[in-house]
């Protein structure tokens, strides 16, 4: 009784993880955000889901600054 909570460390470089997963997922050559996700689920089943968005997040920004223009909704 009385103990603090003692919560898992980070690891020091989570955008090092990221940038790691979505050059993974790279490789297979997604055509969509829901594929590079269902991709990003069965390769690393393990990390948690805000793992894998912040990877998908980077994958979005790369093709963002490939194509040169935004998010353009349909």
């Amino acid at each position: 009784m009385g103990q603090v909570f003692r919560t898992l460390p980070r690891p020091a470089s989570l955008v090092a993880d990221a940038a790691r997963m979505a050059e993974s997922v790279l490789q297979y050559s997604p055509a969509t955000d829901a594929e590079a996700l269902k991709l990003l689920r069965a390769s690393f089943p393990h990390c948690p889901l805000s793992m894998r968005v912040a990877a998908l997040d980077l994958l979005m920004r790369r093709q963002r600054r490939v194509n040169g223009r935004g998010y353009l909704p349909r």
